[in-house]
């Protein structure tokens, strides 16, 4: 659902490279020659999903067979869902889930994992969370900073040294002390500390210590907690082109470039902000820090006058134009939190369907979990477009039974609008805490 293969229905197509090369030469192949350095031109140039991958021989690999014959998110997916595997597994020993904030590869499996244990951690002493200001495996690393980021020390050997070595000795050292361990370790991204928590998520729309509360999308790009009310116009759209898909970094895009690889989650979005196949929607400055810890729940209501579509939206904290501490910060994005998702699956991630054109329907889905303050002065952002390419595949606005094997001819712009009246608000369930 969230990892390395599909994202709420969108085919992450950086895991050609990957998966090439460990079903080859016993895991130590190359990845696809390119015959350009800028893989989003590379991708957009070979058409389709399995355009690209015929192009590039790989058609022999059974994995592909297997990834196409299978587009919806049914059985087969399901039989090796590791939340679902761990929900009916007994808890036997303590488990430690170890997952990066901003890990670019893999945001569903750790803490989906988690909440699948939790029902069976009756003490809450046996099932262990820790979340940190991370990309993927930067735990292993050192851990003060990411990208432009700055953090409050080495916050990877802060973690192994005082929590995960005292965990590992309690359980497996004879005499050893017990280990002062929390149920949560969690970074705060905006305070830079760590939070010491009993349980997770803090906040949700129900079932939580604290509720989430609807921010919602307005007119004219406003941002705000104030429902939407009548007179204010219906909607804001945008045009998107397949022929010229938002890109998910700044180009050239080099799947090969590992600094790009492992910071682009926190890239600054001006490089998308203003764009014509876009919406931003920003709030006022804050006079007061707003706490979020939990998953941000996007609530849309949006229509396409295509058949199909997909929705990027990200959750940004929007930095002062003036950043004394930092000034290369001054007016930063900071993609606090971002998710795609594929518009056939609305009802139903089994059963995908096309979409009624120009008729405005709800689109709900999480966004990765966060533990987040937007500080006083800063600014929050709402984005939303319908691609991050070439990161994931494109999607033609065409229904068709399997994207992968869309023609040229499917592929057609959209226009694409986001409604904001009393009776179809769209906005986004933050978990305040």
């Amino acid at each position: 659902m969230g990892d390395d293969w599909l994202n709420d229905g969108a085919f992450r197509q950086v895991s050609f490279d990957y998966f090439t090369s460990q079903l080859s030469k016993r895991g130590k192949g190359s990845g696809i020659p390119r015959h350009g350095h800028d893989d989003y031109s590379n991708f957009l140039r070979a058409g389709s999903a399995g355009d690209y991958a015929k192009a590039a021989g790989l058609e022999q690999l059974p994995w592909w067979h297997k990834l196409t014959e299978h587009p919806a998110y049914d059985a087969f997916w399901q039989g090796q869902a590791l939340d679902k595997v761990m929900a009916r597994t007994p808890l036997k020993v303590p488990m430690m889930w170890l997952q990066g904030l901003w890990d670019q590869e893999d945001m569903w499996g750790p803490i989906h994992s988690y909440q699948a244990m939790a029902p069976r951690d009756t003490g809450n002493d046996r099932n262990y969370l820790v979340m940190g200001p991370w990309r993927h495996s930067q735990v292993n690393y050192d851990g003060s900073a990411l990208g432009a980021l700055k953090f409050d020390g080495d916050t990877a050997l802060q973690f192994r040294r005082d929590v995960l070595k005292p965990f590992f000795d309690q359980y497996l050292v004879d005499g050893a002390a017990k280990a002062d361990t929390p149920p949560v370790f969690i970074y705060n991204t905006g305070e830079n500390h760590l939070d010491r928590l009993q349980a997770w998520p803090r906040s949700c729309a129900q079932g939580c210590a604290a509720r989430s509360k609807p921010l919602y999308l307005g007119a004219g790009g406003t941002l705000s907690f104030d429902a939407p009310t009548a007179g204010q116009g219906d909607y804001e759209e945008y045009a998107s082109d397949p022929a010229k898909p938002v890109p998910f970094a700044p180009r050239p895009v080099t799947f090969g470039d590992r600094d790009m690889w492992t910071t682009w989650l926190v890239h600054d979005q001006r490089f998308v902000d203003g764009r014509p196949d876009m919406l931003s929607f920003v709030s006022a400055p804050l006079d007061a820090p707003l706490r979020i810890a939990g998953v941000p729940e996007v609530h849309l209501r949006a229509s396409t006058s295509g058949s199909d579509s997909d929705w990027v939206v990200k959750l940004i904290d929007v930095y002062p134009d003036e950043m004394a501490s930092d000034p290369k910060l001054g007016g930063y994005e900071l993609a606090v939190s971002l998710a795609i998702f594929r518009g056939r699956y609305r009802e139903s991630f089994e059963t995908p369907k096309p979409i009624a054109p120009n008729q405005p329907l709800a689109y709900s889905f999480g966004l990765p979990t966060a533990n987040h303050t937007f500080q006083r002065g800063h600014r929050v952002m709402v984005q939303v477009h319908s691609s991050l390419f070439p990161l994931y595949d494109r999607n033609p606005h065409t229904y068709v039974p399997n994207i992968y094997f869309a023609k040229p001819g499917d592929y057609q712009q959209a226009t694409q609008r986001i409604w904001h009246t009393p009776q179809q608000a769209s906005y986004i369930g933050l978990p305040l805490r």
